[in-house]
């Protein structure tokens, strides 16, 4: 891709962009589950949409200010049945980001968690809210991914692109091929 010489602002923008519409596309799919004649929310969308919302939430408003663990968030288990709760707090979400600025996004933070295989042993890295906010939206990328199956075979309608990341969709336009996972 060329090189193109855009602001840190600019850049801030797109990052926050980019996760604002990742949280829609994942309030659709809350939005298709809920109500009569819907395919449940429960299951593989309510659990996986937890996950991505509880991340979100670890990062944005912190047990600690200035540090983010991942590993010890609540894991609220009516995130994973109750479509409209979901919702609720996907819009929290999405409106943390819209108040971000620049000074936030470059702000030092500090990330906990867990390693070894068993999760034996704890690490503290150096990191920063624009880092962890292309962290989470990669990974909330392959959260979709993994529903992105699931959407097609109940019949949940998707975006065209749903689940792909930004730069394998990238490159399949640039080489004029499909773009997969």
């Amino acid at each position: 891709m060329p090189a193109t010489h855009t602001s840190a602002a600019e850049e801030t923008l797109r990052l926050l962009a980019l996760n604002q519409q990742l949280l829609v596309q994942a309030l659709h799919l809350a939005a298709a589950h809920g109500g009569p004649g819907r395919p449940a929310y429960a299951g593989p969308t309510g659990s996986h949409l937890r996950h991505v919302i509880e991340h979100y939430e670890a990062l944005l408003f912190p047990a600690e200010p200035g540090a983010v663990d991942y590993d010890a968030r609540p894991r609220d288990p009516a995130l994973e049945t109750d479509a409209h709760l979901a919702q609720r707090r996907l819009w929290s979400v999405h409106e943390a980001l819209g108040r971000c600025t620049q000074t936030a996004i470059d702000t030092p933070l500090r990330q906990r968690g867990l390693g070894g295989l068993a999760g034996e042993s704890s690490f503290v890295v150096a990191t920063s809210l624009g880092r962890e906010l292309v962290f989470l939206a990669s990974h909330t990328v392959h959260h979709f991914a993994l529903l992105a199956g699931h959407c097609q075979q109940q019949g949940i309608p998707t975006p065209e692109g749903f689940g792909v990341a930004p730069a394998t969709r990238a490159h399949a336009r640039a080489s004029r091929r499909p773009a997969y996972a």
